[in-house]
C-alpha cells in the first residue's frame, strides 16, 4: 500500500492506494492537537502494511521554499527517523487545496475531507506518472 500526506499544522489529509490496483482514494484525516500525528502514521503504517509514504510539499509559485516548506521537510525527516523501513519520498502539492475544495463542492462532499481529498489528488498524480 502507498500513503500520500497533505501535511498542515493541524490537520493531516490521507490518501492511499493499494500497489496493484492503483487506485487512490481517500483514508482520513489526523487532527494534530486531538493526537500524536508520528504515533497515528505509525500505526496506520503498521496496520496497512504500507511500502511507501508520500508527502506534499508546497512550494511557492516562484519555485522558492516557503515557512510551510520547511514545516513539512522538518515533519519529513521526523517520519524518516520514526519508519526506517518505509520509503517516505516528497511529492508537489501546488493547487492541491484549490482543487480539492473544487471536487467536493462539484460532489456536494464535506469540507472536512479537504485535506485528504488534497492528499488523493496528489497520489492519483504519482500514480499516473509512475504508470
Amino acid at each position: 500500500m502507498i500513503l500520500c500526506l497533505d501535511y498542515g499544522d493541524r490537520h493531516i489529509g490521507i490518501a492511499a492506494a493499494d500497489v496493484d490496483d492503483r487506485i487512490p482514494y481517500r483514508y482520513g484525516s489526523i487532527d494534530q492537537k486531538s493526537v500524536s500525528a508520528l504515533s497515528e502514521i505509525s500505526r496506520i503504517v503498521e496496520l496497512e502494511h504500507v511500502e511507501k509514504l508520500l508527502v506534499g510539499v508546497p512550494i511557492a509559485m516562484s519555485g522558492a521554499d516557503t515557512e510551510q516548506t520547511e514545516k513539512t521537510r522538518a515533519f519529513i525527516e521526523e517520519l524518516k527517523g520514526v519508519l526506517p523501513d518505509v520509503a517516505v519520498e516528497e511529492i508537489n502539492e501546488v493547487f492541491t487545496s484549490k482543487e480539492a475544495r473544487r471536487v467536493l463542492e462539484a460532489e456536494g462532499g464535506k469540507m472536512e475531507d479537504e485535506h485528504s481529498e488534497a492528499a488523493r489528488l496528489m497520489l492519483a498524480q504519482y500514480l499516473e506518472i509512475s504508470k
